[in-house]
């Protein structure tokens, strides 16, 4: 059933005033002395990173008492330390302060006297009693507390490290670690005595908790953690303890049904192989509320965001020959709805396939996403990659099988699988293949010989028929979208994992002449096309959507470098990538210089796409689209000296007028004189419009006298002048707002 919620309303003020103190005692066992309990991996680091979340969320409150026990600590999790702790605690609490007690890792009950016990490093099996934490001792040392609001959180029926292939395992569980019946019923009758005391279990009664190496934490406390990081905040952004318990219940039951999808999929493809040993699904673990009358328990403000260098999630979409209208859809999709950070590229005669494969292995083998931070302590988004592909299966004369993605730019299946191979992040990678002879046979070869038995990784192929080359591109699309945009946004979206878009994609092919192939494995975590949304964070899809950039780019031009210099605000470094790429893009490098027909072809994607990153990271202060407005306001300047219009006319003069005045007010002339580039300072308080700098437009008429740059003549003025209308006139073209 899901949770109700039993809150009251909001009140921090005596938390945010120091009137009342937050107390933590935090326990995470690993590593037990005695060899008949088993170790676990991720009960120590549960307790690590909750410490960590719930210091971000409590720190605009001043009065607070973390005492942190785990094995990396420097207070182990033995039983006399966790004791001293708790006596500590409850002789030094008021009535008004909260306490909160957290424990990961092994509970058992007692076979005599059917207490439940928590057992710590020192505890022993076969003397629970005397070295564990029974949990009515627990209970009483709290009872002995003055603080009227207690909470008591316990992630204690583990099943141990598995994988997602490993579920159940032919070993039978010891049936003295699974104690929750027992937990919940003693807690029950706690609760019902004692008005403000909150129990949170792990999972209910008949169930156990699941470690995953994929969240490298417990999936219960991995859930608390991140919401604690502002997940669960509501929208005053305050996490109090009915939210967080409705937020982990709800993603606790999405990533185990999550996981369970991606088995029912490798299961299906065993069986298709004639293998006879499947892996059987996850048994529910559902979290469990026990509270009686409480109010609203306040446990933290939602934590101020932090900048990260790195993004886990990269997407590349390459669209080669026949074009498809869906390709830059499903990239835009990948962006605002699935967190990827998205390069498109259009593979045109032009495009050298030296940049189409360095693009490729940026994507898949850069430093930032095939390596993970050494700090195991913090919770980290799964480093995930897309590669699309478009284009055609071929077999050369030497019977090699490549990719043709136009008549220059072919990709080797065997290279393919060498940069895949290299990949350490999860991987999607879609083979969008319109037929051609024996297109069929070969693709399901690609599919097989690019599969690598990797942990996390998914390859979906098809091959559309002639008359219906968009059929397998739009079906990406459509089948995003009923995702992306439920018909009922008010409900809360699971999002959507690789195994599930397999399945409606079988369903939704089943209808055509088109096949699908398919590769599906992951024994660490599950794989995500669309990560899930929910109610309970802050943020909506809306605002999400802003913070992603549309990287998009017609000549496959990759734009993260000047976006990385924008957003790090080092505005003449970008300027100069802003030249370098401007040229690239209209094929004038070796020129240097930007001429009146390379602007009139110049691709809008690309003039958009370079604009709305300088508008962006700028606060509207730069771009070529501030520039137009500066342009509009002084374009009908006439000429104001009669005597040099007779001698050059009058369009000229009117023209090198206007570029003075327009130099003047975007700050690139000083009185009177126009500052050198190199002597160009860009401050904060810099006039709009300043940047970008038209550095690819040849000034060769620009001469030095005493020291002072001037223009060489009026007629030379108005010449470059018109190149710079010619922009500003492109951009109307392109509908550049």
């Amino acid at each position: 059933m899901c949770p109700v919620g039993v809150r009251t309303s909001h009140s921090t003020h005596a938390l945010e005033t120091g009137l009342a103190k937050l107390w933590l005692i935090l326990v995470g066992v690993n590593q037990y002395q005695d060899e008949q309990i088993p170790c676990l991996r991720y009960s120590a680091l549960d307790c690590q990173g909750l410490g960590e979340a719930l210091n971000a969320a409590t720190q605009g409150f001043p009065q607070r008492d973390v005492k942190i026990h785990n094995d990396f600590a420097h207070r182990q999790p033995l039983l006399e330390n966790v004791r001293t702790s708790l006596k500590q605690v409850a002789a030094a609490t008021k009535p008004i302060d909260t306490v909160l007690f957290y424990f990961s890792g092994h509970g058992m009950l007692e076979p005599s006297s059917q207490q439940v016990v928590l057992c710590l490093k020192d505890t022993q099996k076969d003397n629970l009693i005397e070295t564990g934490l029974k949990l009515q001792e627990l209970l009483q040392l709290l009872e002995n507390c003055a603080a009227q609001q207690q909470l008591v959180w316990l992630d204690a029926c583990h099943s141990g490290s598995m994988t997602l292939l490993g579920a159940r395992g032919e070993t039978p569980i010891d049936p003295q670690l699974n104690p929750t019946q027992e937990l919940v019923e003693v807690l029950r009758q706690r609760a019902a005595k004692r008005k403000g005391f909150y129990a949170l279990l792990s999972c209910d009664q008949g169930q156990q908790s699941w470690e995953f190496p994929q969240l490298k934490h417990g999936v219960f406390t991995y859930y608390l953690i991140r919401g604690l990081r502002g997940e669960a905040a509501d929208s005053q952004g305050i996490i109090e303890a009915d939210g967080l318990y409705r937020y982990v219940y709800h993603q606790t039951l999405a990533y185990i049904d999550k996981a369970n999808q991606q088995l029912r999929v490798i299961n299906q493809l065993k069986k298709g192989r004639g293998e006879n040993q499947i892996h059987p699904e996850y048994p529910s673990q559902t979290p469990k509320r026990i509270v009686e009358g409480i109010g609203e328990v306040i446990l933290g403000l939602k934590p101020d965001k932090t900048v990260s260098t790195r993004h886990p999630r990269q997407a590349l979409v390459i669209e080669g020959l026949p074009k498809s209208k869906s390709a830059l859809a499903l990239g835009k999709i990948l962006n605002t709805s699935g967190g990827f950070e998205v390069n498109y590229w259009t593979i045109s005669e032009k495009t050298p396939s030296s940049d189409v494969r360095k693009a490729i292995q940026k994507c898949l083998l850069s430093e930032s996403f095939s390596e993970s931070p050494n700090t195991a302590n913090s919770i980290e988004e799964t480093v995930t990659v897309f590669l699309y592909l478009r284009g055609q299966i071929q077999e050369t004369e030497q019977g090699e099988a490549v990719l043709v993605l136009s008549d220059n730019v072919v990709l080797n299946r065997s290279w393919l699988r060498k940069q895949l191979r290299r990949c350490r992040s999860q991987q999607i990678i879609i083979l969008d293949c319109p037929v051609g002879t024996h297109t069929s046979a070969s693709l399901r070869d690609w599919v097989e010989e690019l599969q690598l038995g990797l942990d996390e990784q998914c390859l979906i192929a098809a091959a559309a028929p002639p008359l219906e080359s968009e059929r397998f591109a739009s079906c990406l699309v459509d089948t995003l979208n009923k995702v992306a945009q439920p018909s009922a946004p008010n409900i809360q979206a699971s999002g959507l994992t690789a195994a599930a878009w397999i399945t409606q994609l079988q369903v939704e092919l089943s209808r055509t002449d088109i096949e699908l192939y398919f590769w599906l494995f992951g024994s660490q975590g599950v794989i995500e096309v669309l990560p899930g949304k929910t109610l309970f964070s802050g943020d909506t899809s809306e605002q999400k959507a802003e913070d992603l950039d549309d990287l998009s780019s017609a000549l496959g031009v990759d734009y993260t470098q000047l976006r990385d210099l924008l957003k790090a605000g080092r505005w003449l470094e970008a300027d100069e990538e802003t030249t370098t790429l401007i040229l690239k893009i209209a094929g004038r490098e070796e020129k240097r210089y930007l001429d009146l027909e390379s602007l009139e072809n110049f691709p809008c994607i690309d003039l958009c796409a370079i604009d709305a990153l300088w508008v962006k990271y700028s606060h509207g202060r730069f771009g070529f689209s501030v520039q137009k407005r500066i342009w509009e306001s002084i374009r009908d300047t006439s000429a104001s000296d009669p005597v040099l219009a007779l001698i050059i006319g009058n369009d000229n003069v009117a023209a090198s007028q206007t570029c003075i005045d327009f130099g003047n007010r975007a700050g690139w002339r000083l009185k009177d004189s126009w500052i050198d580039y190199s002597n160009l300072i860009v401050e904060e308080d810099a006039p709009n419009g300043q940047l970008p700098y038209f550095g690819f437009f040849e000034q060769v008429w620009r001469l030095k006298v005493l020291g002072v740059w001037e223009w060489h003549s009026a007629i030379a003025t108005a010449s470059w002048w018109r190149l710079c209308v010619a922009l500003f006139s492109r951009i109307e073209t392109c509908q550049i707002k």
